[in-house]
């Protein structure tokens, strides 16, 4: 192994790296199933749903369920439905492994977090795994705009100019090489992949371009990866900054609609 990267700001993706994204599916689908047969006395959306997404189906499982149950693919229905989905109360878990990883960084680094997904979805998400408690610094592309999700560098722009220090002390952790590491190296940042077994892209060969310098299969490896870089107090980082007021790009009263994203069912 590589000697360990003097660093002193370590940034997450969100699904599929600190929780696993398909819960939140699964629960959505339950909010969406409860709606139905509330609303309108029809059964059977969930399991439906379930077996689309095991299918491999995304982005337009809405309007796909909908004949199945006997029902027109009618689009005020289904905004309905998505907005169902989007706003349910979700109940989430980290890994075991993101817990533990978290509380070993946290007096170590600063911690921040860059997402994609509608803004209420992906703020519901970390409210549901108490990340807005814990992670101060945290940017939710969909609030930059569409064209600004990754793998843009915006959001890496916007949360480095949050944190002071050089660029090469920033690690992006994430698990996605369609997107997720492109921004990230061409900000100069240093990339790490989190290859979980059984994980939504765990399969895929990326690129050399898509690649990230390291690839771990649990996050408890980064303690061996990662060591604070010498410039840390100079930077004004200590272990209270954790306590910060948290950063975040609008509130919620403020999220403006969001368009079905290809990552949500």
């Amino acid at each position: 192994m590589s000697e360990p990267w003097p660093v002193h700001t370590v940034v997450f993706d969100l699904d599929d790296t600190l929780y696993p994204e398909l819960d939140f599916v699964l629960s959505g689908f339950a909010a969406v199933d409860a709606c139905l047969r509330e609303g309108r006395g029809v059964e059977g959306f969930a399991e439906k749903a379930r077996e689309l997404f095991a299918a491999g189906r995304r982005g337009k499982i809405m309007d796909e369920v909908l004949p199945l149950l006997g029902l027109a693919r009618d689009q005020g229905l289904v905004a309905e439905l998505v907005e169902t989905y989007r706003n349910h109360s979700p109940n989430l878990q980290l890994f075991p492994d993101a817990t533990e990883i978290l509380d070993w960084l946290t007096p170590r680094f600063r911690l921040g977090l860059i997402t994609d997904g509608c803004a209420r979805a992906q703020m519901g998400k970390i409210r549901a795994l108490r990340l807005d408690g814990c992670i101060p610094y945290r940017i939710i592309t969909d609030e930059l705009g569409r064209a600004f999700g990754k793998p843009s560098t915006e959001p890496y722009r916007r949360l480095a100019a949050l944190c002071p220090g050089g660029a090469e002390g920033f690690v992006y952790v994430a698990d996605n090489p369609h997107k997720d590491f492109l921004g990230a190296k061409q900000s100069g940042w240093r990339t790490i992949r989190i290859r979980r077994q059984g994980g939504e892209h765990a399969e895929y060969v990326a690129t050399a371009a898509e690649s990230a310098e390291v690839e771990v299969s649990l996050l408890s490896e980064l303690r061996l990866r990662l060591v604070p870089d010498a410039g840390s107090a100079a930077h004004g980082f200590t272990a209270k900054a954790v306590d910060t007021p948290t950063v975040k790009l609008a509130t919620m009263d403020r999220f403006r609609p969001c368009a079905l994203g290809a990552e949500e069912p």
